[in-house]
C-alpha cells in the first residue's frame, strides 16, 4: 500500500486517500458533482474531522470514521476530498535536515525488522542530516526512496 504525502498541495491541503491509517483529518471540500453530493449525504462536509480507521489488504477500499459513523470509500472517491492534517506529519523522503520523531511505519515484520537494527522505530529520534541519510542511536544509515517513503515523521520538539 502507498500512501504518498508528496500529494500535499501547496496551501497545506491533500486527498482523503493520502492520509495514513490511525490518523484523523480535517475536510475543506469536497467535488461540486453527483458523488460530491453523495458524499456530502454520507456525513463529509467541509469542517468535520475524518479519522482513516482501516484499509483493505490492497489498500482499497478503506474505512474511515466520520460524524460517529464507519464509512467504506474507494480510493477513486477519497482522492476527490481535499482535507488538512490535523496532525502535521511528513515522509522521511520529503523532510528537511533536524530531528524527528518516527511516528509511523507502513510495512511489514522484515521492512521493521530492518528498521529497528538501524534504530529506528515507532517513537523514535533520527536526525536527518542530508536527504536520505540519517543518524539514530545505531549509528549513521542510507535509505532508500522507497524506504523512506514508508516512513513517517513529525518534527521533534525536543
Amino acid at each position: 500500500m502507498r500512501m504518498n504525502l508528496n500529494k500535499k498541495r501547496g496551501d497545506g491541503t491533500m486527498s482523503l486517500s493520502d492520509v495514513p491509517v490511525g490518523f484523523e483529518a480535517k475536510i475543506i471540500s469536497v467535488p461540486d458533482d453527483d458523488v460530491g453530493s453523495r458524499l456530502l449525504s454520507i456525513g463529509f462536509v467541509p469542517g468535520n474531522s475524518v479519522k482513516v480507521i482501516s484499509c483493505a489488504p490492497l489498500g482499497d477500499p478503506r474505512v474511515y470514521m466520520v460524524m460517529g459513523k464507519m464509512v467504506t470509500l474507494r480510493n477513486d472517491e477519497a482522492k476527490r476530498i481535499q482535507v488538512s492534517m490535523e496532525d502535521e506529519i511528513e515522509q522521511l523522503s520529503n523532510v528537511t535536515e533536524g530531528s524527528w520523531r518516527v511516528i509511523h511505519l507502513v510495512g511489514g515484520r522484515n521492512f521493521r525488522d530492518k528498521l529497528r537494527s538501524m534504530g529506528i522505530d515507532i517513537g523514535s529520534t533520527v536526525k536527518v542530516i542530508s536527504k536520505g541519510v540519517v543518524e539514530t542511536n545505531r549509528g549513521v544509515f542510507r535509505i532508500g526512496l522507497g524506504m523512506a517513503r514508508r516512513i513517517y515523521l513529525r518534527r521533534d520538539d525536543v
